[in-house]
């Protein structure tokens, strides 16, 4: 079907039949996913007035919903302690405490990096598959700046290097798989720590929440495109998040009982 006659409806029909096809809503959402970002393109080169994706009327298959773990700086410092080597170390470090996806990651490049202001320009993201590693645009098509903590940026200055920040044995482009394997992987053993790459930038997610940022900070950080991303699937809370706060409550109740007591 030629994409200029594609229509919200045609997208409702292949994600009904995919659901009575059997296939898993996971994967029924991955491939809406991926059409929506190949018809985005369609958009911007004005082949196609809107994203038949965006406006059509049906809804998703719900996502089975596992419980993901949100890490403690202490859990995050354990891992990165785990690496073999300070490059992979600082890499765990900015995936917590900078919130990047895994992707952009691999594909920052030390020109984008200025440690004299403490910040980090996302341009691009590894799209990893079979093929050839590339690098193209990031998974909104957005470019945002960060700013890290102090410690963070002591860490990334510590790093030698003038083209990838975290390139693999050969001055390329890493590839997740071989990462998670070589890299990851053994450190979760070793440290005990389980939880997953991804992990991480839900961790810097309720970070910033701890912190007192509000969830339009939050979203611009992570560079989601709206907030409800970021509510539904990123600001989780920490165990020790939830004991702090009903800590906190405690104390307000006790407040407001001596207030009746006087």
């Amino acid at each position: 079907m030629p994409v200029r006659r594609i229509k919200p409806s045609h997208v409702d029909d292949w994600i009904a039949d995919m659901s009575q096809d059997g296939v898993s809503p996971t994967k029924v959402i991955e491939a809406v996913g991926v059409l929506r970002r190949v018809l985005e393109r369609a958009v911007r080169d004005k082949a196609l007035p809107s994203n038949p994706c965006a406006i059509r009327s049906g809804s998703l298959p719900k996502r089975p919903q596992t419980e993901r773990p949100v890490l403690s700086p202490a859990e995050v410092e354990r891992l990165a302690s785990a690496m073999t080597h300070e490059r992979d170390r600082v890499l765990v470090r900015l995936l917590a405490y900078g919130g990047t996806r895994v992707g952009e990651a691999f594909a920052l490049r030390w020109a984008n990096v200025d440690l004299g202001r403490g910040m980090l320009t996302i341009r691009k993201s590894v799209e990893d598959s079979t093929g050839p590693v590339i690098a193209g645009p990031t998974k909104t098509y957005a470019i945002r700046t960060i700013t890290l903590p102090r410690a963070l940026i002591a860490d990334l200055a510590q790093l030698d290097g003038d083209g990838l920040v975290f390139p693999n044995r050969a001055g390329g482009y890493l590839r997740y798989g071989n990462w998670r394997r070589d890299s990851w992987n053994p450190a979760v053993k070793r440290s005990g720590v389980k939880a997953r790459p991804h992990d991480l930038r839900a961790t810097r997610a309720s970070l910033l929440v701890d912190a007192g940022a509000s969830v339009k900070d939050v979203q611009r950080h992570l560079g989601h495109q709206d907030e409800l991303t970021t509510l539904r699937l990123y600001a989780r809370v920490r165990p020790e998040r939830s004991e702090d706060l009903a800590n906190r409550l405690d104390a307000l109740i006790a407040e407001a009982d001596e207030k009746d007591r006087s």
